[in-house]
C-alpha cells in the first residue's frame, strides 16, 4: 500500500475552465498563463490538456519556464514575463520565445526587434513595466522593438469595487489612442480582469488561477471546476481520552473521549503549519476537524462522528468539498499560493 499522498488532476476540469474562461472572453483570444510549473499543477500535464482544448498563447516567467514548454508544444506562441539577458537571444531566437519587455534599455537593445517582443507597460501595478514618466518615449521604444502586444497587468481586479481597475483601464486606453494604428494587439486581463467584463479585454486574456479551480478573490470563488484533489491516507486510528494531549506541544486537549485518524500529509507536501488547529479535511463528504499541530508528515483530525473508515482509506485535503479558496481562507492566504506549494514528492495521477 502507497503511503504518500497524492494529487489527482483532472482533464476534463482544466479543458472547461479553460472553456468557460474563453466563453467568457468575447471576440479576444484566450491564452494561458502557465508560470510556476502551471501554477504547481504541472506543466507537462497542463500544457497538452489545454493546446487541445484550443489554447495557442501561452505565458511563462523564465526562459528556463518557455524552453519546457516549448519542447512540449512546439506550434505554440510563447511569451517570458521576465524576458531574457542578450547572450540567451540565441537560443530564444532558436526556440521561438518571445520575450515581454519591461524597461527601455531592453526595449532598445539591438536585435530586440527579431524576437517579436510584447511591451509591457506599468499603468498602476508598480512593479515591472515601462514607468509612467516615460510614457512619452513609447513611440520611440515601440519603433526599436517592434512588439507584438501591448500588455500592461491590473493590481487590484480582484477587488470589485476598487477604482483602481477603472483607472489603470483609463491608462491603457489612453496609451493606445496616442500610439493610434502604430498600436500593436493589447492585452490587460487576467481572470480577475476577464470577470470585470468586456471593457478589460480588448485582443487577448491570459487568465491563471481560473483555470486551475481557484477564484482571484478567495472570498468570492467564481465556481471554476477543482482541477486538482490532494488526498492522502489514515495512517492509523486511535482513543484518546479526556485530558490527553495530541500533537506537538500538546496544544490541544481532548474534553472527551475521541477518536483520531493520523493523515499523512504535512508541511513538508504543502499543508502550511498555520492550518494547526483551523484546518479541516473531508472523508466521504463529511468534514472533519484538524486537531493539535501540523507537523512535516502527519496531521491529526478528529473523526469521532464518522464510521466506516479504516487504515488505508483515503482522505479528501483538497477538492470537490474543501476548496482551493476555501483552504486558502482557513490559512489566511490565498489560492495560488496553496497550488504553487505543493510538495514534489506526491504522486500525481491523471484522471
Amino acid at each position: 500500500m502507497s503511503r504518500k499522498p497524492r494529487l489527482l488532476l483532472s482533464r476534463q476540469a482544466l479543458a472547461d475552465n479553460y472553456q468557460r474562461l474563453s466563453s467568457f472572453s468575447g471576440q479576444a483570444e484566450c491564452a494561458a498563463s502557465i508560470k510556476a510549473n502551471a501554477y504547481g499543477v504541472g506543466i507537462q500535464f497542463a500544457a497538452p490538456v489545454l493546446w487541445e482544448a484550443g489554447c495557442r498563447t501561452y505565458f511563462v516567467a523564465y526562459l528556463e519556464e518557455a524552453l519546457a514548454l516549448r519542447s512540449l508544444l512546439p506550434d505554440a506562441v510563447i511569451y517570458a514575463f521576465h524576458g531574457y539577458t542578450p547572450d540567451e537571444f540565441s537560443v530564444a531566437r532558436d526556440k521561438n520565445i518571445r520575450p515581454v519587455i519591461n524597461t527601455s534599455d531592453e526595449a532598445t537593445t539591438q536585435g530586440i526587434a527579431s524576437l517579436r517582443p510584447a511591451l509591457h507597460i506599468d499603468t498602476g501595478m508598480r512593479r515591472l513595466g515601462i514607468p509612467h514618466d516615460e510614457f512619452e518615449r513609447l513611440p520611440e521604444l515601440m519603433g526599436c522593438c517592434q512588439p507584438s502586444l501591448l500588455m500592461s497587468h491590473l493590481a487590484s481586479a480582484d477587488e470589485s469595487d476598487s477604482s483602481q481597475s477603472q483607472q489603470q483601464l483609463a491608462q491603457f486606453e489612453s496609451v493606445r489612442d496616442a500610439l493610434g494604428s502604430r498600436c500593436p494587439p493589447s492585452s490587460l486581463a487576467n481572470t480577475a480582469g476577464i470577470l470585470l467584463g468586456e471593457n478589460y479585454q480588448f485582443d487577448l486574456v491570459r487568465p491563471g488561477i481560473g483555470l486551475y479551480g481557484g477564484s482571484p478573490d478567495p472570498m468570492d470563488p467564481k465556481g471554476f471546476q477543482p482541477v486538482v484533489t490532494w488526498q492522502a491516507q489514515i495512517l492509523q486510528l486511535q482513543r484518546v481520552q479526556p485530558g490527553e494531549t495530541v500533537g506537538y506541544g500538546g496544544s490541544f486537549v481532548a474534553q472527551h473521549q475521541m477518536q483520531l485518524a493520523t493523515i499523512g500529509v504535512g508541511y513538508a507536501d504543502g499543508y502550511q503549519r498555520v492550518l494547526s488547529g483551523r484546518g479541516e479535511v473531508a472523508i466521504d463528504g463529511e468534514r472533519c476537524p484538524v486537531v493539535g499541530r501540523v507537523s512535516m508528515d502527519l496531521v491529526t483530525v478528529d473523526v469521532s462522528r464518522l464510521s466506516g473508515h479504516r487504515v488505508g482509506s483515503w482522505v479528501e485535503i483538497m477538492g470537490p468539498t474543501i476548496s482551493i479558496d476555501t483552504l486558502a481562507t482557513k490559512a489566511n492566504t490565498i489560492g495560488y499560493e496553496f497550488l504553487t506549494r505543493l510538495g514534489s514528492r506526491m504522486e500525481r495521477t491523471i484522471v
